[in-house]
């Protein structure tokens, strides 16, 4: 082979650093040096030789501190998840803790990609033009199923893919916390009623058991899944017939585009039927699933769907006021949002 020939020369190697022990680089080694560096740095720069404490001498905590140090700094590196290197995991995080927790409301749109919401219609815009509904599933309980449970379940599931499924879907799940409180509301209200104020050992087990369940659920780390099919009818779907003959050419490369243009429909008549679109979709998904032994589905109203996309994009759980008075009294984003 010519190894002067640019064509046909192959890369040993794509993003990779050289490896020192198993799967560690040297970028890796430094890293998990550098607190340790940084502290001895710090040690022989900052603290006077001649300083002591407990008739100590400072300086000859450096070297220890340093060794603590360091041990951090390779744990660090050991839990650096594994699609990311070691410094990519610091540069993420560095920019979590920098960005900036608020941004502007046109920019916010960029990133959330919506446009306008439609809470009589239960249904999301996004900036392409497309509309978006959220079905949640709640799936069967699974936890003592056997091998054939299991298998048939996916079969099931399986066979909704094939049969009720036409058109392009999305499956989110997503956690939240237990909502302990709210649990245990009912618990606390007793403590003041009369008969169990007039029973102190009733009391006493109310409030201990109060006690064990808020230690035994942050223990646990208890969490609720949700599972959600993301819905969709883009613009195009809409615009012509199924089979018909503006459908394929509109399909062409160069010639697409005129017809596009030449037999787009008006704005609203198309909204018009890409919401119901929307709704046919959504009852399929519905059916589908309900279908399936032990499982339910229910499309989300526009309210949590909002909830949902603003936790996504947020990272984290929200708290909220009204937001569904919110979503129909003023525009979300831009005008004629509240329709």
């Amino acid at each position: 082979m010519n190894e002067q020939n640019p064509a046909k020369r192959i890369p040993k190697s794509l993003g990779t650093d050289a490896k020192l022990i198993g799967s560690y680089s040297l970028t890796d080694a430094a890293l998990a040096l550098f607190p340790g560096v940084v502290v001895i740095l710090l040690g022989q720069t900052f603290v006077p030789a001649s300083l002591r404490l407990g008739g100590y001498r400072l300086q000859s905590l450096v070297m220890p501190a340093a060794v603590v140090a360091i041990v951090f700094g390779a744990v660090f590196v050991y839990l650096a998840p594994s699609y990311a290197t070691s410094f990519e995991w610091v540069e993420t995080i560095l920019g979590f803790y920098t960005a900036d927790r608020e941004v502007p409301h046109q920019q916010a749109t960029e990133f959330t990609q919506l446009e306008r919401v439609y809470p009589r219609r239960d249904a999301l815009e996004r900036t392409d033009g497309s509309l978006v509904g959220l079905v949640q599933v709640v799936p069967p309980s699974m936890a003592l199923a056997t091998e054939d449970e299991w298998a048939e379940k996916a079969a099931a599931f399986e066979d909704f893919l094939n049969t009720s499924v036409t058109f392009p879907i999305q499956l989110y799940s997503t956690t939240h916390p237990f909502p302990v409180e709210t649990y245990l509301d009912r618990y606390e209200s007793r403590l003041t009623d009369p008969d169990v104020k007039a029973n102190p050992q009733l009391k006493t087990l109310i409030e201990r058991y109060l006690e064990w369940y808020r230690e035994d659920v942050e223990a646990r780390q208890m969490t609720i899944r949700d599972h959600y099919v993301v819905v969709s009818v883009a613009p195009q779907e809409v615009q012509f017939d199924q089979a018909s003959l503006a459908r394929k050419l509109a399909h062409l490369p160069v010639v697409g585009v005129f017809v596009r243009a030449v037999r787009a429909p008006q704005q609203a008549e198309q909204r018009r039927a890409m919401l119901t679109e929307l709704d046919t979709r959504v009852r399929r998904i519905e059916q589908g699933l309900r279908d399936i032994d032990g499982c339910d589905a229910t499309r989300v109203d526009v309210a949590e769907a909002t909830e949902v996309l603003a936790e996504f994009w947020a990272g984290q759980e929200l708290e909220y006021g009204d937001i569904e008075a919110t979503l129909r009294t003023r525009p979300l984003v831009g005008e004629g949002a509240s329709r």
